[in-house]
């Protein structure tokens, strides 16, 4: 088991790489596997990443694609080295790697929270029966499946992935039909320590999946960092929060004037959004710039399905190779730190699915905390993390006042 968790739970820009750097600087008598989401901070085994630039003398390696990056980690992890890989990469790994990371004492630093449980929606839900009536899936009775290696004992068709998945304990089913991935805690547990560092950390599913596996962490705060208070007053100074044209307004009141809280989450687009709101809201986003922001550049989202329907003129040029569109869940990226102006376009809910099945074994999804952790996250895409006055755009009610209580709680 791992000897100990620590989540260093800190504002945006209050220090949290330089102190784990350091850290790590202070302690290189110790081995090392930093993951992030990003290949700019842990370098590819060709271009430096941060890591590599920022602690030369630790010599940080990164797999390479050849033979392919899980066989090349286990030769690096096997040599001793210290390892910087990227959050899909450790997703893939198996019970050998976490042999061989117990075996050489390697201590974990997770940038930002890993998904560790999520909807499996690489199968159709159809297909998904068809399994279970094929008998090819099982369900235990805690909901785990397994595999029937006895009536498909070599089977190599399509469904392979299902089957290495059901081989690691990894798949579970929700109500009849749905599949619900759930990354074991081997690697983790594997290490002589683990470090994550994140920001409003109990709205994660990465806590929530903690917690579903007993999983004990502890809370700190480094003297060197930033205090929160301070930071935060100053996005209070510089962030400007423009309210949204009569007509987003009113999409979120019923007839009898009472607020309607999902409006422009995925639910609300799948049902309702159509080419005449299309319309509308494009129409509504570009007078905003034009009239209500600053002349700068502009980084928006919306859910990826819909972003050909909400490009409008202003906002969706790339410029200098940078595209202005941003994931909704996007972290840990500098690229748009000159963006002045924001459009943020959707309401945010973690998938239900994952919040019944979580419920099931009394592990609670804080649903506002969650959207306020993404959205705060978002924002600091932006120029306000330089500390800069910035211009924000949110069409939904439910985000706009849970960033408007965030920023007056102090």
């Amino acid at each position: 088991m791992t000897k100990k968790i620590m989540v260093l739970d800190a504002i945006c820009g209050a220090g949290k790489t330089t102190w784990v750097f350091n850290h790590m600087r202070a302690n290189s008598e110790k081995r090392w596997l930093f993951v992030s989401p990003y290949l700019s901070e842990t370098g590819d085994g060709r271009i430096k990443g941060r890591i590599q630039t920022e602690l030369p003398e630790m010599n940080f390696k990164s797999p390479s694609v050849a033979p392919n990056k899980t066989e090349s980690f286990k030769r690096l992890a096997s040599a001793g080295h210290n390892i910087a890989i990227t959050h899909s990469l450790f997703h893939s790994f198996s019970m050998e790697i976490a042999e061989i990371l117990e075996q050489n004492e390697y201590h974990l630093v997770v940038d930002e929270t890993l998904e560790l449980i999520s909807v499996y929606d690489e199968i159709e839900k159809q297909d998904v029966i068809c399994l279970i009536k094929a008998n090819m899936i099982t369900k235990q009775p805690n909901g785990m499946l397994e595999w029937n290696h006895t009536e498909y004992p070599n089977y190599s068709g399509r469904d392979t992935v299902i089957r290495d998945m059901c081989d690691t304990k990894a798949l579970w089913l929700h109500g009849g039909d749905v599949l619900i991935q759930r990354v074991p805690p081997t690697i983790i547990n594997a290490c002589q320590s683990c470090t994550i560092l994140t920001y409003l950390f109990e709205g994660s599913l990465m806590r929530c999946w903690m917690d579903l596996n007993g999983m004990k962490y502890e809370y700190f705060y480094p003297d060197s960092l930033r205090p929160e208070a301070e930071i935060k007053k100053i996005v209070r100074e510089k962030l400007r929060i423009v309210k949204p044209s009569k007509y987003i307004l009113d999409l979120q009141i019923d007839r009898r004037g009472l607020e309607l809280s999902n409006i422009f989450s995925a639910t609300w687009y799948k049902d309702y959004f159509d080419e005449c709101m299309a319309k509308k809201l494009k129409s509504s986003i570009v007078a905003h710039i034009q009239e209500n922001m600053g002349k700068g550049r502009t980084f928006w989202t919306t859910f990826k399905k819909y972003k050909s329907s909400l490009e409008g003129k202003g906002y969706t040029r790339a410029v200098g190779g940078i595209e202005p569109f941003v994931a909704k869940n996007m972290r840990a990226s500098n690229e748009y730190a000159d963006f002045t102006n924001c459009i943020y376009t959707v309401n945010v809910y973690p998938d239900v699915n994952l919040v019944q099945h979580l419920s099931n074994v009394d592990v609670k999804v804080d649903k506002n905390m969650y959207a306020l952790s993404e959205l705060i996250q978002f924002l600091f895409r932006g120029c306000i993390r330089q500390h800069k006055e910035m211009h924000l755009l949110i069409l939904s009610n439910r985000m706009r006042a849970l960033l408007m209580k965030y920023l007056t709680d102090v």
